[in-house]
């Protein structure tokens, strides 16, 4: 598959040329759960993340990862990741395009039974959220996270304390889209993204979120970040 673009989970609007927050999730009872906090990077293009932010986080998510697979709690089909260049699992990067190919070729990896997809939301929008948590700046407990999957205390279990910003913005992110009814889903392959289609999914997001000043703030910050992308060269 070529370049194609996605859409934000949170508004709709594009993520060709924006920054990008990441989230990896499992089947659940109804619908998805997320399984650990936000990998930041730039939307690649080919339905995943480059230039990862590296920190605490996505290297006890990577370390998790290719413990797994050696004890095989994560199995994957080495021949189809092999052929898409994601492994060997060296990196972030490696994982995620791994990831992705499930999410929009075949099923051909299992943790702990059950596929693991991902949702992407535009980073202007991740991090104008959660820069406007009320969350407590206390450190919160893990019992909130295992609701969601034993996959965070498997993940996070003996680093959990020192996760305290990756707790709260998540949570505020979550308690978002909660209040607005969007449900944690995977990011599907779409088509490549023009200029037009970039502004009308932009207008529609804040059509939709005409009544959250927050919301239609994190759109501003977003339409300034892709803002050369706007505009078709043939106009200019």
């Amino acid at each position: 598959m070529g370049f194609y673009d996605c859409r934000c989970m949170a508004t709709g609007v594009s993520l060709k040329g924006a920054d990008t927050a990441l989230v990896l999730l499992q089947p659940a009872e109804h619908g998805f759960t997320p399984i650990t906090f936000a990998i930041h990077g730039s939307y690649n293009r080919y339905g995943s993340i480059d230039m990862i932010e590296e920190d605490l986080n996505t290297n006890l998510v990577l370390d998790y990862f290719v413990k797994s697979l050696a004890s095989r709690e994560f199995e994957i089909d080495q021949a189809t990741w092999t052929y898409h260049k994601c492994y060997p699992i060296k990196t972030l990067e490696n994982l995620l395009c791994g990831f992705e190919r499930n999410i929009n070729e075949r099923n051909d990896h299992s943790l702990n039974g059950q596929p693991v997809s991902f949702s992407m939301i535009a980073g202007s929008v991740w991090k104008t959220l959660a820069k406007a948590s009320r969350v407590s700046k206390k450190t919160i407990g893990l019992d909130q996270f295992r609701k969601l999957s034993p996959v965070w205390e498997a993940v996070y279990g003996k680093s959990w304390a020192k996760l305290g910003t990756q707790q709260r913005e998540f949570l505020a992110v979550d308690a978002f889209l909660e209040s607005r009814n969007i449900p944690w889903q995977p990011t599907e392959a779409g088509g490549q993204d023009y200029p037009e289609e970039m502004q009308e999914y932009l207008n529609e997001a804040r059509q939709k979120f005409s009544d959250s000043k927050l919301m239609l703030s994190a759109l501003d910050r977003y339409a300034k970040e892709v803002a050369d992308l706007l505009v078709d060269e043939e106009d200019e």
